[in-house]
């Protein structure tokens, strides 16, 4: 491993830098995220990236006063450990992964002040699945396609295109106000709830007409179950099986044989995609482009609670007019 001396660096941005952190462990998947993520590449295969949860993520960078587009650490499940070299402020903000700093449990959804030698260490998340740890001045990695979101399966962004492992240093931009964001904190009625059940709000369409009347009852009536099979490109839900419409039958050879299937189209985030029986819905890592209807979207704004649903856990979809969806946007 480097020694500190050895990683005060030159950078474009500042003559020398230091680290902020060292990591210690990666926790299971740790990752660099930003918002809105890698916008503008879906011609070229890439998604957006970004955090699975927006609603949290830029509440963090509010409460640092960061800009709404500063990196920040994504954590799925058990987090990492860190060491800080500096002192600054950090906000963890999400599910509550147990955090703990020099083994005492500090809060989430508040400012924490940080001095050089702190250990800043997590357990395994209690309700939800993703926790954020964002740091005063945004992470400061390379620059990749106008973002800074880690994509693991293409291997961009973030630290190399990885999650976070032992030995790694992390990096930040020098806040200007460290003294005036410590120990802020959201009020309790301003935070995300977090639930083992799901109500998430959803549009019809595009494809709502390749369903009967009584399949699209039956995907607003019942409780879907998260699959241990859910990943940032796509989170597949288990319940019951559909009959499909007549034109899901009669379609043109071209759209595929399977009653599901349909010719490529872009498909928007938060498509909720019949994969054969199989309800998928489009997180931030899916494709641009796919070959199976999507009778139903996820809105925008409900978007974070799919992306903090962990296997076993059930989502109640109810209808949305496009007004109410846009409303609240």
């Amino acid at each position: 491993m480097a020694r500190l001396s050895e990683l005060t660096l030159t950078s474009r941005n500042q003559p020398l830098r230091s680290p902020i952190a060292e990591v210690l462990a990666g926790g299971l998947e740790t990752t660099v995220q930003d918002y809105p993520g890698r916008e503008g590449y879906l011609q070229l295969g890439l998604p957006c990236s970004g955090p699975m949860d927006r609603r949290s993520f830029q509440l963090g960078n509010q409460l640092l006063g960061n800009p709404e587009s500063a990196a920040g650490l994504e954590i799925q499940f058990i987090g990492p450990t860190l060491k800080f070299w500096q002192e600054t402020v950090i906000a963890i903000v999400g599910a509550d992964c147990q955090p703990q700093l020099n083994q005492k449990p500090v809060s989430l959804w508040s400012t924490l002040p940080v001095l050089p030698g702190d250990i800043l260490s997590f357990g395994h998340a209690r309700l939800g699945a993703r926790t954020y740890v964002q740091f005063a001045g945004g992470l400061d990695v390379p620059i990749y396609l106008n973002s800074r979101a880690t994509f693991l399966a293409g291997g961009v962004g973030g630290l190399d295109g990885r999650k976070l492992r032992r030995g790694d240093w992390l990096f930040a931009h020098a806040p200007s106000h460290c003294s005036a964001i410590a120990h802020r904190s959201l009020s309790p009625e301003q935070r995300p709830q977090f639930s083992q059940t799901w109500e998430v709000e959803v549009l019809l369409g595009p494809h709502d007409d390749w369903l009967t009347h009584e399949d699209i009852e039956q995907f607003l009536q019942v409780d879907w179950q998260v699959s241990v099979k859910s990943n940032r490109t796509g989170y597949r839900l288990e319940g019951p099986s559909f009959k499909f419409a007549y034109s899901a039958y009669s379609k043109t050879p071209e759209n595929g044989s399977d009653p599901s299937n349909k010719i490529d189209y872009g498909c928007p985030l938060g498509a909720v995609l019949f994969c054969g029986q199989v309800p998928t819905v489009l997180m931030v890592d899916g494709p641009s482009l796919t070959g199976y209807m999507a009778p139903f979207t996820v809105i925008e704004s409900n978007l974070w609670k799919v992306g903090q649903a962990r296997p076993g856990d059930k989502l109640r979809f109810r209808r949305v007019t496009l007004t109410a969806a846009q409303t609240q946007r």
